[in-house]
């Protein structure tokens, strides 16, 4: 997990990108509406998955809200005790902390090391390792050192003084017509065409096989996908946007990410229904990795949201994946 120097009180907050930031054993997300989130876990070397989800909206009146999860093998677990120093907090069901829990338990996670969470079965070591840092950055994006609503370094400043929200961008879907049982029968020609040095560099041998797609994108286009490297347990594909018609004049989609940056290739993409995705895991666990969504617009594919497992940590799927980019469909 990369992390960006950033020195506390720089102009960061006016951001309208994704910021990512790793902290020990916490990693801190803000999105493109300076909503943050932070996650913790067990450090490591422990056995036992365990993670503490914190997230915040940007605003003086935005509360702090926090969920726990922990594995134990297939046993189902909870609900949850969280024991940090000698603050107890208890009866924490599906996981969800209450307000009231929330500011219990905050100030005792500031000051300890670790803190055990059990159910009635298990017992868990979540690490605060790097949190107190998390906690600067999250308030440091948002804008609220010095201010009343401070997590680690409150001040004097009124709530008023932190930052709105940014507003989230507005996607308009582009219609996508149904698939016509004639596009299959265009991709052995059109893969013909395509010549892309950056994919065929690295691209599996003949023979064993490259996978392909079609998709119908428009009336007169379709979308196509093509294996361009392979992995031990996932591929990246180049995507193009090629005529229907001879000689079907396909050009590379580049995609915005949630950093301001252009992908040029996918892993394991899918296509539907106007939405083209991809989930890169980042071990074959699929225990972190990362989640991007592109929506098909009249000006072509606009990303319609993201977001991250930041650490292979043992959480299936992630465990909270931290919020990168957000916007709203029409």
């Amino acid at each position: 997990m990369k992390a960006l120097p950033l020195a506390l009180g720089a102009a960061i907050s006016l951001s309208a990108t994704a910021q990512q930031f790793s902290f020990k054993d916490w990693v801190v997300a803000c999105d493109n509406m300076r909503h943050c989130e932070a996650v913790g876990y067990q450090a490591e070397d422990a056995e036992q998955p365990v993670t503490l989800w914190l997230g915040r909206d940007a605003g003086g009146n935005a509360a702090l809200t926090a969920r726990i999860d922990a594995q134990f093998d297939q046993d189902d677990t909870g609900p949850y005790t969280i024991r940090a120093g000698k603050t107890v907090v208890s009866g924490i069901a599906q996981g969800e902390l209450t307000a009231a829990q929330v500011a219990q338990l905050l100030p005792a996670l500031k000051e300890a090391d670790v803190a055990l969470v059990s159910d009635p079965r298990h017992r868990w070591e979540l690490s605060l390792a790097g949190l107190k840092a998390a906690l600067l950055k999250m308030d440091d994006l948002q804008g609220r050192v010095g201010t009343v609503t401070a997590l680690s370094r409150p001040g004097a400043k009124p709530a008023s003084a932190v930052p709105a929200a940014l507003p989230a961008p507005v996607l308009r879907a582009a219609a996508v017509p149904a698939p016509r049982a004639s596009d299959a029968q265009l991709l052995p020609a059109i893969l013909k065409t395509l010549r892309d040095a950056d994919c065929e560099a690295d691209a599996p041998p003949a023979e064993y096989g490259r996978s392909s797609e079609i998709s119908r994108l428009s009336a007169t286009e379709v979308l196509v996908f093509q294996e361009c490297m392979r992995g031990a347990y996932q591929s990246a594909y180049g995507i193009w946007r090629v005529s229907d018609k001879p000689p079907y004049k396909a050009v590379r989609i580049m995609l915005p990410n949630a950093e301001g940056k252009l992908d040029d290739m996918l892993t394991e993409p899918y296509f539907d229904k106007g939405v083209l995705g991809s989930f890169a895991k980042g071990r074959g666990l699929a225990d972190c990795g990362s989640s991007d969504q592109w929506l098909w617009t009249a000006e072509g594919f606009k990303l319609k949201e993201s977001s991250i497992g930041p650490m292979c940590r043992g959480m299936p799927g992630g465990g909270f994946m931290l919020r990168l980019w957000t916007t709203h469909t029409q």
